[in-house]
């Protein structure tokens, strides 16, 4: 049995019955800027059921660095994925994260930034102290439909995924974030 196939069984095992579970697919290194998920992220990503939504933009010199998939009773989130992206210095990072559910409003930053996604509509990216971070960061509003699923940026220091880097700029991530597709 080939590594995506037994990935993929491992995923759907762990989904059907109900655990919390989270599965690293690391991105290899490669040789120049490449951030599109590989074979394997793309299968795993779809065992969860959610509907993938990515950003078509990405500052020159980043990359797909891995995805994370959770999956559990005790994830308030219900399916939940983390799609993480680096530059090639490793000091600047940023993901896009999507929950089933278990949402809620996030309180107003410092300083607050217009998005005018075409797929999502009007919201913002909000800058502040969210999640781990103990110095101001970025974070997006929610994105996505009344029942979901929902979709959002996620800035430098918001998890422990995202702890050795800082933010991109806020107008990069305002670009970032308006750009999010759902994957065909």
């Amino acid at each position: 049995m080939n590594y995506s196939k037994y990935l993929y069984s491992l995923i759907t095992v762990l989904v059907g019955a109900c655990v919390t579970a989270t599965v690293v697919i690391a991105q290899p290194k490669p040789e120049k800027n490449e951030a599109k998920l590989t074979t394997t992220q793309l299968q795993v990503l779809r065992s969860i059921g959610l509907k993938i939504a990515l950003p078509t933009y990405v500052p020159a010199n980043f990359r797909l660095s891995r995805a994370l998939v959770e999956a559990g009773r005790e994830n308030v989130q219900g399916l939940r994925y983390l799609v993480v992206y680096e530059n090639y210095d490793g000091d600047r990072c940023f993901a896009i994260e999507s929950a089933s559910g278990g949402i809620g409003d996030l309180p107003q930053g410092s300083n607050s930034y217009a998005i005018n996604s075409l797929l999502f509509g009007k919201s913002s990216l909000e800058q502040g102290l969210y999640g781990d971070a103990k110095q101001q960061t970025l974070l997006s509003q929610w994105l996505g439909s009344q029942n979901g699923p929902f979709y959002r940026f996620v800035g430098a220091n918001v998890t422990a995924e995202l702890s050795r880097c800082n933010n991109i700029s806020p107008q990069e991530a305002v670009k970032v974030t308006q750009s999010i597709q759902y994957l065909k």
